[in-house]
């Protein structure tokens, strides 16, 4: 884990020279395609001698469907480095793109500026097409749109079909692992390819079944992305059967780390990922505690088969729940339950899955195939409901700091070194290691405002957000259609570190009277004693009068077409905030400078919060 760490600071990506990041026109080769309704996201592996080893996100207005991995593309450079917004207890954006996929660079523009000059495959792009296709045949079928989703998702790798409230519910009930590739679908993979070639021991060819078993695993593996978790199985898996293989005994701890080094020699930044850590961290608490007391064998297979997949299931919730926590604010308690209904129809669903794609490659439909799937993908929804019906099923909204996650893993350590050696001295610097924690989470609780104003930088509104208590209501001056949901999901932290649990959206029509005589009527609102106008949907001009009103900020949105000196004629303001939704910010900020008008552009300087 040390070497992974220093070997991906090391290969971090370069800062690029001026002269490269703009006005020179750059080429590469498309690695991935993402699309979207209105617009397509390509990684692209710069080709220049001065970038070498560079990749960069390009982003377009529009989407051309032709463009697929392998594309050699050329553009008019003018890149800027990745930020994040500056919002309030936001994702890491810029960390997440550079140390997990090497990016540090994007760049937004037209699709009619994005020439296309030929294609170069790689093996990787190609397989990345390989999967593409396959994709769009599972999309063409007759599979309902759900079970399309889990066979993508649980076969090829893609868990980007999956749908919000879907994922949401899987998070919930504690099963998301079956969504996203994990030593679970290897194993089941293997342990399918190792029953369909069992006739080989009947003409002594056991080193084959073993070995054509590792090589459809590699295979599989491979074709599936290379993801922490899968290589993580397949190692693992691997050094299991070569022991067997060459008469060897297996130690499935040496196992673990070995494919740990082999993850990061080639792939360093590997170590910052979510899933490997998670998957390391879950696999090492299974082989290390999960392990049913002779006390509790039964004489009975199925009891104490029922009792290991509980044990199981206890130690790995009990092994991740610090960091699901940090990352996804959600903690799922009944995810012992989820697992014993879920679990017993993976096999099946995996193996009706993989002849499912072999059918309809041949060009073929069984219809009967089509409705044990459909039946199936919703037995796997009925259960996450059903699961997350049930009262204290899960906690939404749960916050754990970095120095949490930290001092939770401390705790579980001593524990199992007083659990394997029995002295007390480790009971003891656990105690000590629970309080620190404790006193960590109260101090945070007691140094985290419960009421204030924020109005948030975002790329197409520019939300203001007002808190007090566990209540939050979002205005959203620019008229966009906000969902609650999506609000809350997409500032989980925030509400986490607030104790916000309930949300209200304040439309342009509507007017909100709060305590202390603050109030939200748009245009105007009156809030942290703060008099506010956002102008922009044309509203804000009924409010002139024969002379100037007092304000102590404009919010221009991305709908306001008129000039700054128009504001100062009609107000009398102390600064004026700048929607991160204007492209073309430059204009105003000169105007502002003309005037010498105090302005805070969200774009560059990130949220306005006001406590």
């Amino acid at each position: 884990m040390s070497l992974g760490w220093l070997t991906a600071i090391i290969h971090t990506p370069p800062h690029l020279d001026d002269r490269i990041r703009s006005g020179t026109v750059l080429g590469g080769r498309v690695a991935e395609v993402d699309f979207t309704d209105f617009s397509m996201r390509l990684t692209v592996d710069v080709i220049h001698q001065d970038a070498s080893d560079c990749k960069v996100l390009l982003s377009t207005r529009g989407c051309d469907y032709t463009m697929q991995p392998g594309t050699l593309v050329a553009w008019q450079a003018g890149l800027h480095e990745v930020t994040n917004m500056g919002n309030p207890d936001e994702m890491d954006y810029a960390s997440y793109l550079l140390h997990n996929k090497g990016i540090r660079y994007q760049q937004h523009l037209p699709l009619d500026k994005i020439k296309k000059v030929g294609i170069s495959p790689t093996p990787m792009t190609r397989l990345s097409v390989a999967r593409r296709n396959i994709q769009l045949m599972v999309l063409n079928s007759r599979l309902s749109p759900e079970s399309q989703q889990f066979v993508i998702a649980m076969l090829l790798g893609n868990s980007g079909f999956i749908e919000h409230e879907t994922r949401q519910e899987f998070s919930a009930a504690g099963i998301a692992h079956i969504l996203a590739l994990s030593g679970l679908h290897v194993g089941l993979i293997a342990l399918l390819v190792w029953w369909l070639l069992f006739p080989l021991d009947y003409l002594r060819l056991r080193w084959a079944r073993l070995l054509i078993t590792i090589l459809a695993i590699t295979l599989f593996a491979v074709f599936t992305g290379l993801s922490p978790s899968v290589v993580r199985a397949t190692v693992m898996t691997g050094f299991v059967f070569a022991s067997l293989i060459f008469y060897r005994r297996s130690v499935s701890l040496n196992a673990l780390a070995m494919s740990a080094l082999l993850i990061l020699i080639f792939s360093p930044s590997a170590v910052y990922s979510v899933g490997f850590q998670l998957s390391f961290i879950t696999v090492a608490a299974l082989l290390s505690l999960a392990r049913v007391p002779d006390t509790m064998q039964s004489r009975f297979l199925w009891v104490n088969k029922l009792t290991a997949s509980a044990m199981a299931s206890l130690v790995a919730m009990l092994a991740t729940v610090a960091l699901t926590a940090h990352y996804f604010h959600t903690v799922s308690v009944l995810t012992v339950i989820s697992n014993l209904h879920i679990l017993p129809i993976m096999p099946v669903f995996m193996t009706l899955g993989a002849i499912f794609l072999l059918v309809a490659a041949a060009g073929m439909s069984w219809p009967w195939l089509e409705a044990a799937l459909d039946a199936m993908s919703h037995y796997l929804s009925w259960s996450a409901q059903s699961v997350n019906s049930i009262p204290w099923a899960h906690f939404d909204g749960v916050y754990v700091s970095s120095f949490g996650v930290l001092a939770y893993f401390v705790v579980m350590a001593f524990l199992l070194l007083w659990f394997y050696r029995r002295n007390y001295r480790y009971l003891m610097a656990a105690a000590v290691a629970v309080v620190a924690l404790l006193a960590h989470s109260l101090w945070v609780d007691a140094t985290t405002p419960r009421r204030g104003l924020v109005v948030l930088n975002s790329f197409d509104s520019t939300p203001i957000l007002y808190y007090q208590g566990s209540e939050c209501y979002v205005w959203t001056p620019d008229n966009e259609d906000t969902d609650s949901a999506d609000f809350m999901r997409f500032h989980a932290g925030f509400m986490a570190r607030h104790a916000i649990d309930r949300l209200t959206i304040v439309g342009n029509n509507d007017t909100l009277r709060l305590d202390h005589g603050q109030f939200i009527k748009p245009p105007v609102a009156f809030l942290m004693n703060r008099r506010l106008v956002a102008v922009g949907r044309g509203s804000w001009k009924s409010l002139s009068t024969t002379r100037p009103l007092a304000l102590d900020d404009i919010i221009v949105t991305k709908r306001y077409h008129s000039t700054v000196a128009k504001l100062t004629q009609l107000y009398r303001f102390d600064r004026l905030i700048l929607s991160g939704a204007i492209h073309q910010a430059a204009p105003v900020m000169q105007e502002c400078d003309s005037l010498n008008v105090r302005v805070h552009n969200l774009a560059d300087q990130g949220a306005v919060v006001f406590h």
